[in-house]
């Protein structure tokens, strides 16, 4: 038989006992329901993981794109079809030195040089690219789907730890065995929804920790883009240097 779903009724029944609890819990500092102490380490570990991945990715971001006015338009959108500030200047000394003249000793430099800017232009994309779709997504997928994970289901585990404590609270106030009798039911659901949530609590943030070490691989793509962005623009500065030398 599929499980009854609950009547809008009693979903609100619960978002008010919900509610009159918090108030209770915060005007009359009521005992808690704990959730361990194991658990929460894990649940402020990674509220501190999730601080960090926030605060790096926007470095990241910040190192492809310095202009925070590209950046805001679509942090998503993989810029690395975009001129960057490389490019602009290549564009501006080919201009200049046609403008000059090809055949001046200035323009001619001029001209060199931005065939070098263009190639550097062409590398910093190379790297822009590399690096928005290898770690920028590891660290994106860590906190659009991990992330939220556990906080969409610690979101439901505090809603069960209230309906429990609220239960609690209801079979306490019985004044008679009769009436604690009838509560009994409700009680052994709540705790029994409470412990299974717990469980996938649990589950989400044992899981955690080895795929945020995971991203050791990305991290060493990002290095790898790094080395290879500066050696290859050290080899294109050191073929101009060789150029202009030839052509003194």
């Amino acid at each position: 038989m599929p499980e009854q779903q609950p009547s809008k009724m009693d979903t609100l029944k619960k978002i008010v006992s919900r509610g009159k609890q918090r108030v209770t819990e915060a005007v009359m500092n009521a005992e808690k329901t704990e959730i361990g102490a194991d658990i929460e380490q894990l649940l402020a570990q990674t509220d501190k993981t999730e601080e960090q991945m926030k605060k790096l990715l926007s470095a990241i971001e910040a190192y492809l794109v310095p202009n925070p006015n590209i950046r805001v338009l679509d942090p998503r959108k993989d810029k690395s079809n975009r001129k960057n500030n490389t490019d602009a200047l290549g564009d501006a000394m080919k201009e200049a030195g046609n403008a000059l003249g090809p055949d001046t000793q200035y323009g001619g430099v001029l001209l060199l040089t931005a065939q070098a800017e263009a190639k550097l232009g062409t590398a910093e994309r190379l790297l822009t690219h590399t690096i928005s779709n290898q770690t920028m997504v590891g660290i994106r997928r860590i906190l659009d789907v991990d992330i939220k994970n556990i906080q969409k289901e610690r979101s439901a585990l505090n809603k069960r730890r209230l309906d429990l404590d609220a239960t609690k609270n209801r079979w306490k106030r019985a004044s008679t065995p009769d009436a604690q009798a009838k509560v009994e039911p409700q009680l052994v659901t709540a705790q029994a929804e409470f412990d299974e949530q717990l469980e996938t609590v649990r589950g989400l943030l044992e899981a955690f920790q080895p795929a945020v070490d995971a991203q050791l691989k990305h991290m060493l793509e990002f290095v790898a883009a790094q080395s290879q962005y500066h050696t290859t623009c050290q080899q294109h500065l050191a073929e101009l240097k060789r150029d202009l030398l030839a052509n003194r």
